[in-house]
């Protein structure tokens, strides 16, 4: 059996990826040995996925999203990074400040919060569930001194 074949029958019938760390080719060759079809000739991981690729027409990423290395300065704020997490930030807490409640509709100016200071944790900065919305004077108070989790 040809390899284009047993990764055409191992993407039909079992899909792509790995179960438990084994790779789809390794559990197709078990499969069709189970079957009673011949061992198919060993080949790495690697070069099955290699060639697989090859063959569905998927090229290899090249580009790769840049990684955003101080998270301490102003720099930060401008990033894509951080504004497109707090975005995600603004629709799933909402734009009302979880500390006293205000809105924009009642004048207050939203700011979306690291509860943990990145100054302090940096490795958090991008993280989602260190983000919480408050208006800029609960923000202000805050500072980066304050963890206070105002999330309900």
């Amino acid at each position: 059996m040809k390899i284009g074949t047993l990764s055409k029958y191992c993407q039909r019938v079992l899909g792509r990826g790995s179960v438990l760390n084994t790779s789809i080719y390794t559990l197709c060759c078990e499969a069709l040995e189970v079957e009673g079809f011949p061992k198919p000739p060993f080949i790495s991981d690697k070069k099955w996925v290699l060639q697989n690729h090859e063959q569905m027409g998927i090229k290899k990423k090249t580009v790769k999203q840049k990684k955003v290395r101080n998270v301490i300065g102003d720099s930060f704020l401008e990033s894509y990074a951080w504004r497109k997490l707090r975005m995600e930030a603004l629709i799933k807490y909402g734009r009302r400040c979880q500390c006293c409640g205000t809105t924009p509709e009642f004048g207050g100016v939203m700011n979306v919060d690291h509860i943990k200071p990145r100054k302090l944790f940096p490795d958090l900065a991008l993280q989602l569930d260190n983000l919480q919305v408050l208006c800029h004077q609960c923000n202000h108070g805050k500072g980066n001194w304050d963890q206070t989790d105002w999330r309900k």
